[in-house]
């Protein structure tokens, strides 16, 4: 994988699967997905690695022009590290009132 790539266009179906054929010419794989098959023929914006000589793993993707919303922008990570920050809280609380009871 290679750094970042930001590439604008409209995802197509080719011979190989789905394509995005950039605003600049070049025309990028993606990987075959439910999301993606239901972007065909819209113009979007692709955040995503490079793989390969013309593939491209998305990392983001939006029709172009939209913003993300402030909560889709949630990682799995904090999502992750709050879980388990709670279960400790959880458990510190539970130890306690077992001495007392």
């Amino acid at each position: 994988m290679s750094r970042a790539e930001h590439v604008a266009g409209t995802i197509e179906t080719g011979h190989r699967g789905l394509v995005l054929r950039a605003d600049d010419g070049g025309v990028w794989e993606l990987e075959n997905t439910s999301a993606m098959r239901q972007l065909v023929g819209a113009h979007v914006e692709v955040v995503g690695q490079r793989a390969g000589f013309n593939g491209l793993v998305c990392d983001h993707i939006r029709i172009a022009g939209q913003t993300r919303s402030p909560a889709s922008r949630l990682r799995l990570e904090f999502v992750a590290t709050a879980a388990l920050a709670a279960y400790g809280l959880y458990t510190a609380i539970a130890t306690v009132i077992s001495m007392f009871v």
